[in-house]
């Protein structure tokens, strides 16, 4: 199973909890209500054998002993009324029974589905009558794209960013640029919620600048916005990535199908986030498989992030032109050249 798979798999199960969870609560209430409230539930009594009755019909079965006996003489007469007349009578007290299952919700606060909307069933009804997942379903599927993407920065506001610390003086000579640093940050941002989307065209987002300037934070922002739009995002620093793609000895079928599982992840996330690049020992040969990485993502139209300190010019002089290359491709890439000082300093 994909890594994929196993989100909407998770989604689905947390969903289904949270509405058995929803129905166990509002049953519990609605036992105590129908007790001070006898009288209340004489709809839903009457639906319940109706209902029975009808289904019993719709089988060519006459309803078993014991439930005209349960019925007694107070309902005997569903059971000699034709289809007709038992489903009028159906019509009727579900009408009632759910007014007053209203009553009992703005009497608890409880209502009787998690979601109002879908009524727990996690669709609903689009245009041209398909169906598509309701809000509910995708707010959950979040939550689980959340736990496994491995970002720094997740929960309430992770894609949002404090641009406080950013100072908002001007200052070319010491930061090479006319705007000021909290004028660059929140471009930089804008940039990013755009790279963020799905429709966006742009498949590389290249984030450079000084060790301390929100590169990793802006990245994370990124990944969380992409979450929101429903895309699946990887996170992962350049040596723990890089590790995941060589070939390896394995001392068990599950070490091997854990690895299957982290490249497939990889490869095939709509955005993958790759931290620091350069902090890896420059010698290291393997970014070769970076380069291949990167281009089979682009060519399949998967999202991928870069972070780094270090400038194009930089990249080009260690790891050759082949890998900065894939950062100047102005139709298929988005350069980021964030300001500013160290900010873990600033303030202190």
């Amino acid at each position: 199973m994909t890594v994929r798979e196993m989100v909407i798999a998770s989604a689905e199960t947390e969903l289904g909890g949270r509405a058995s969870g929803t129905r166990i609560r509002f049953a519990a209430l609605k036992d105590d209500y129908l007790r001070e409230h006898p009288e209340k539930g004489e709809a839903e009594a009457v639906l319940n054998y109706a209902e029975r009755c009808l289904d019993y019909r719709a089988m060519n079965k006459r309803p078993p002993a014991g439930l005209t006996e349960l019925a007694g003489e107070k309902y005997a007469y569903l059971f000699k009324a034709d289809d007709g007349e038992l489903e009028t009578i159906c019509a009727e007290n579900r009408v009632k029974a759910a007014s007053v299952d209203g009553e009992i919700e703005r009497a608890t606060g409880t209502g009787k589905y998690y979601c109002k909307i879908c009524r727990d069933s996690g669709y609903v009804g689009a245009s041209g009558g398909e169906q598509k997942r309701c809000s509910c379903f995708r707010d959950i599927l979040a939550e689980k794209m959340e736990e496994v993407s491995g970002l720094p920065y997740t929960g309430p506001g992770a894609a949002e960013i404090s641009f406080d610390l950013y100072s908002d003086r001007a200052d070319p000579q010491k930061y090479g640029a006319d705007e000021s640093p909290r004028k660059n940050a929140i471009a930089a941002y804008r940039k990013g919620k755009g790279f963020a989307s799905p429709d966006d065209p742009h498949r590389l987002l290249f984030i450079t600048g000084k060790v301390g300037v929100g590169k990793t934070r802006l990245a994370s922002a990124i990944g969380s916005e992409a979450i929101r739009n429903s895309m699946l995002v990887c996170y992962s620093g350049v040596s723990a990535l890089l590790d995941s793609l060589q070939n390896r000895f394995f001392n068990s079928d599950e070490e091997q199908a854990a690895y299957r599982t982290r490249r497939e992840f990889i490869e095939t996330a709509d955005m993958l986030i790759v931290d620091d690049l350069g902090v890896e020992n420059y010698t290291d040969r393997r970014f070769e498989s970076l380069i291949s990485l990167l281009d089979a993502r682009s060519g399949d139209g998967r999202k991928t992030v870069v972070t780094s300190n270090l400038g194009l010019a930089d990249i080009a002089d260690i790891y050759g032109e082949r890998l900065a290359s894939r950062f100047i491709d102005r139709d298929n890439t988005i350069n980021i050249r964030l300001l500013g000082d160290d900010l873990r300093f600033v303030g202190k």
